[in-house]
């Protein structure tokens, strides 16, 4: 269907038709053909050539346009899917009952800070006995060396035994003295986070529940929402595959525009080798006219049936793209979707609230962790300075009974200095219960910053991570609803007004179908009366149809040409190839015709 035609020349035929060489017509005898006709053929041909180019560019770019919806629908689809939509509805109904939870994890914390103050509370009053017994100590230590003076014998002994236990006394008060200050720290750590943790009490009585109960709101309405839009782009992708498909089979029924471009240049073939044919032939004018009138009937005949062809051919191509310019109109409820990505930035807002709240508490919880951890290690440290106290009461003590042993050898003398070291080793008892007290503490307040270290980090990192991937797959979704769907509307319009403009530009019934039937009728008024004696034109009529028989690629071409023929014995020999060709050729165009939907 596809076979390559000599282009036809108007001028060339209308020379071939006056210049006739020695056996020029007589003045009356004038050409068949005019020149307008040739004109008008060639006219035709031209508009059928360029408007069904046209018409295939435009719809190669409809094809083009409607892959790229197909495309855009698809990611669109992919994004808003029922998993997806279902897991970051649950995400914000479990982010909001997070949310609702936080003013009593709160309370928890809060009480395990005021706990800590206590404790360390306790402890102050704890460092405050031990400091007390440290003084009265020193001040036994010292009576020891003033009264061993009046003892000359004994008076630079018991003076170095004095000396040892100042220094250690001393020792034990600037171990009391690290103690205390690092508890005042611990406290003022306690104080920071307790205000801290009253201002966020403030922010959850203005935010909580309104915040969170948004955000379940806003997950139900995610959720309505998303749905929607994945149902109507699934429901739009269904009808522009469908699209799809139509516009790649009009591309191939467009062939209708080429069979009709070929078998018009067949038609202007046949003119030019019926003209030449005739004036090369040894005939009179008057069977020169008969034969050239003989075969301008059948070219007439072909041109009628090629727009009597080309017209219903050509409707089915027109009935089909304006029922795909139908259908691309569907596409537009994707108009009513595109305030979609209006409606998840602010949902992102509402969660932008929701992450304040969240970063509020992770700060407070990272505090509480931090004074937790560093409460533990200040409470090892701590201990470490009870046990230097403690050792100190051991050297005080052993001190005390040297003094005693050594008091009891000096008789009456020593007896001053045995009291006196009877009171040491009393008083450094008083000092171990006033450790032993501390180290309780300690280990109750160790207890309460490892329950807080235990206990108190997890709600607040599990909702902010939530929070996080809600926020990332709302971007997301906003980003493509942004991107595609706002856009889908009006990529739909283009594709729909893309297909009816390669309608309209067809123009087929209105100019084309005119065109041609006006191109047949000129030719059947050129050819004249019906030619039957064909006595002395029988052989040139022949040989004439039997090269315009060569240039047929069409079925139809060739059952129009059988109702010419002049049937000499090669005409019925071509007559049976001829036949069997057109049973093969309409099958070929049978199929053809089921392209045209």
């Amino acid at each position: 269907m596809q076979a390559q035609a000599q282009h036809f020349d108007p001028a060339a035929t209308a020379d071939a038709v006056v210049d006739s060489g020695v056996d020029s017509a007589p003045p009356f005898f004038a050409p068949v053909v005019a020149s307008d006709v040739t004109d008008q053929l060639e006219a035709a041909r031209a508009l059928v050539e360029s408007r069904f180019s046209d018409a295939g560019e435009r719809l190669a770019g409809s094809l083009e346009m409607v892959g790229r919806l197909i495309e855009a629908l698809d990611r669109l689809g992919l994004t808003l899917n029922v998993e997806s939509v279902s897991h970051t509805s649950n995400e914000l109904l479990s982010t909001a009952e997070s949310l609702n939870a936080l003013p009593l994890t709160q309370k928890r914390r809060v009480a395990d800070l005021d706990q800590l103050k206590t404790a360390g509370a306790l402890l102050e009053a704890d460092i405050d006995v031990m400091r007390t017994t440290l003084r009265y100590l020193r001040a036994f230590a010292l009576n020891v060396k003033i009264t061993a003076g009046a003892t000359i014998r004994a008076a630079d002994e018991f003076a170095g035994f004095a000396e040892r236990m100042c220094e250690q006394l001393d020792f034990g008060v600037s171990q009391l003295d690290q103690l205390a200050e690092e508890l005042t720290r611990l406290a003022r750590q306690l104080d920071g986070a307790l205000t801290f943790e009253e201002g966020l009490g403030g922010k959850y009585k203005e935010l909580i529940p309104a915040v969170p109960d948004k955000l379940a709101l806003d997950a139900e309405t995610l959720r309505v929402n998303h749905a929607r839009i994945a149902e109507v782009a699934a429901s739009v992708a269904a009808i522009a595959r469908d699209i799809q498909m139509k516009v790649g089979k009009a591309l191939m029924a467009l062939q209708i525009g080429d069979i009709t471009r070929q078998r018009i240049e067949h038609v202007q073939l046949g003119i030019q080798v019926a003209a030449r044919t005739v004036r090369e032939a040894d005939l009179s004018p008057e069977a020169r006219d008969r034969a050239e009138r003989r075969l301008l009937h059948m070219v007439a005949d072909q041109m009628a049936d090629i727009a009597t062809d080309f017209e219903a051919e050509a409707a089915k191509v027109v009935h089909s793209l304006s029922g795909m310019a139908q259908d691309t109109k569907q596409i537009m409820v994707i108009h009513g979707l595109s305030d979609g990505g209006g409606d998840l930035r602010d949902l992102e807002i509402s969660l932008g609230r929701a992450g304040l709240l969240i970063d509020d508490v992770t700060a407070a919880m990272t505090n509480a962790q931090r004074i937790s951890g560093e409460t533990v290690s200040a409470v090892e440290a701590l201990a470490r300075r009870v046990d230097a106290i403690q050792k100190v009461k051991r050297d005080i003590q052993q001190m005390a009974i040297n003094s005693s042993l050594r008091c009891n050898r000096l008789g009456e003398i020593g007896k001053p200095l045995s009291v006196i070291a009877i009171e040491l080793s009393s008083h450094a008892s008083h000092l171990e219960d006033a450790a032993d007290q501390t180290l309780g503490s300690l280990t109750a307040l160790a207890g309460l910053a490892n329950g807080m270290e235990t206990t108190q980090p997890g709600d607040a990192h599990v909702d902010a991570g939530r929070l996080n991937g809600v926020q990332s797959q709302l971007r997301r979704a906003a980003d493509v609803v942004e991107n595609d769907l706002v856009g889908l509307g009006a990529h739909g319009e283009a594709t729909a007004r893309s297909l009816a403009l390669a309608a309209d530009q067809l123009g087929l019934k209105e100019d084309l179908g005119d065109a041609l039937h006006t191109a047949a009728i000129a030719l059947a008024e050129a050819a004249g009366p019906v030619v039957e004696d064909l006595t002395d034109i029988a052989g040139v009529v022949d040989a004439a149809m039997t090269e315009i028989g060569r240039c047929y690629t069409m079925a139809r071409e060739r059952t129009v040409h059988a109702a010419h023929a002049v049937f000499t014995e090669t005409d019925k020999t071509d007559e049976a190839t001829t036949t069997e060709t057109a049973g093969e050729t309409a099958a070929a165009e049978d199929e053809f015709d089921d392209l045209l939907f």
